[in-house]
């Protein structure tokens, strides 16, 4: 020790050397935690983008395996700009993943190039012109690419989300999705675009209440417009026949508002809600657990049936289902005179385990089932499969009214297709012009009907 330094000088800058290491150690902290913050956010946001631009092509995918089976002008003027709209979304994801546009050249390349295909083909079909074979092959070859190009981004999706990337790498993960295939051999396309050179990949979207559901809850229930009010306490009655329980064993819940108000009680596992006017069972949902699976999906429809029977839906047509934790559920629609009434939807849910009825809903047919009419002669079926693709093979058909954007409905024929690769299509042509109205991509598997 300095023999010139107190004991009480050598203290105060200790203590004046440990508030400052105190003070360097806070301030290490707190740029820590603030780098830390900003890496996470900087990750959330690259999540977000790649997500998006997932979406985006797997939108192009679908609608480009569609403009295959496409025979009719305002069909196809659709698929065009609905290309040309995720194709311009997808560049802006694309913008916002931290990589610069050389390191996504090929990426970038493609989109680009839908796009153009896009305003190409919308040019042509607007003056009249019909697509070619060779453009035809455009939408194939395309497709192809859309298709595994949403698989590379999905894996690269999953594996951020889990974590296995730290942000610090992420963008090497997103050279190499680049960098991948950057070499392949580059295929030809006429139409005078340039070929795009990544190999990619896809899944389709399973439609968990088929694809004519989104309109149903977006007007005022048709069904129950002349139906008069009904007091809770008559609810509470019907609830309880509905779930076979004593009226006193239902406790009274909050209610619902909104476009079909309704009352909601419950018993132990089970809620129901019904309809405020006309006391309809609008929904009911029994959440107990649900053991090993007895029965397979014919078992289940069959219980299914016998209950709408039971409970006063007759003439109702099985169409979409899916099989989730042992529970089969089956939408059916209302069928008048041989029509398929699809926005008519009721789902049943089936415990495999027992054959129990554990949900129901018919939202879909309160809000929207009345008698159908139309004040023209529908076109003869023969005149309607005329407007199917050549390129797909007809192996039903049936009439039925499907939604459109006005929630109107239209009656159109459905058929239901094959094609050359394996494809199942369905096809709906307008029974009154003769015109395209919707395509639909069709897969099944073991937990239920897959629709594009």
């Amino acid at each position: 020790m300095n023999p010139n330094l107190t004991k009480r000088g050598f203290i105060r800058i200790l203590s004046y050397f440990t508030a400052l290491c105190v003070f360097l150690g806070v301030g290490a902290l707190i740029n820590y935690q603030a780098a830390q913050r900003y890496r996470q956010s900087s990750e959330y946001g690259y999540q977000r983008a790649l997500s998006d631009l997932s979406d985006s092509v797997s939108n192009l995918e679908v609608a480009l395996e569609k403009g295959v089976y496409a025979n009719t002008a305002p069909q196809q003027q659709g698929i065009a700009a609905k290309l040309l709209k995720e194709s311009s979304d997808a560049k802006i994801y694309l913008a916002e993943l931290p990589l610069s546009y050389e390191e996504l050249s090929n990426v970038n390349k493609f989109i680009s190039q839908v796009g153009d295909f896009s305003l190409y083909l919308s040019g042509k079909i607007s003056k009249g012109q019909e697509i070619t074979d060779q453009e035809m092959d455009s939408f194939i070859t395309l497709g192809e690419y859309a298709k595994e190009l949403n698989g590379s981004l999905k894996d690269l999706e999953t594996t951020l989300m889990e974590g296995d990337i730290p942000i610090g790498e992420a963008q090497q993960a997103y050279q190499n999705l680049s960098r991948e295939t950057q070499d392949q051999a580059v295929p030809a396309i006429n139409s005078g675009f340039r070929e795009m050179n990544e190999e990619f990949t896809d899944y389709p979207t399973l439609i968990y209440d088929g694809p004519f559901s989104d309109h149903i809850t977006q007007q005022k229930p048709v069904f129950l417009e002349e139906a008069q009010a009904v007091s809770e306490e008559t609810a509470l009655t019907t609830a309880a026949l509905f779930l076979n329980e004593k009226p006193q064993s239902l406790a009274r819940g909050s209610g619902t508002e909104g476009n079909l108000p309704c009352y909601r009680f419950t018993a132990g596992d089970k809620s129901i809600t019904i309809s405020k006017q006309g006391g309809y069972v609008n929904a009911m949902l029994n959440s107990r657990m649900i053991g090993s699976a007895k029965l397979d999906f014919e078992g289940a429809a069959e219980k299914a049936r016998g209950f709408l029977e039971q409970a006063g839906y007759p003439s109702m047509k099985e169409s979409y289902y899916v099989i989730n934790n042992n529970i089969c559920t089956i939408n059916y629609a209302y069928v008048q005179d041989g029509a398929v009434c699809y926005s008519d939807l009721v789902k049943v849910g089936v415990a495999l385990d027992s054959g129990e009825i554990v949900s129901f809903s018919a939202t879909g047919y309160l809000m929207n089932h009345h008698t159908r009419s139309v004040d023209y002669s529908p076109i003869s079926s023969e005149e309607a499969r005329a407007s199917v693709s050549p390129r797909l093979t007809v192996e039903a058909e049936s009439l039925c009214y499907v939604p459109s954007s006005g929630l109107n409905e239209t009656l159109c024929y459905e058929f239901t297709c094959s094609a050359e690769n394996g494809d199942r299509v369905l096809v709906y042509i307008n029974a009154q012009t003769a015109l395209e109205e919707q395509i639909l991509i069709l897969l099944q598997s073991d937990n239920g009907t897959l629709v594009m």
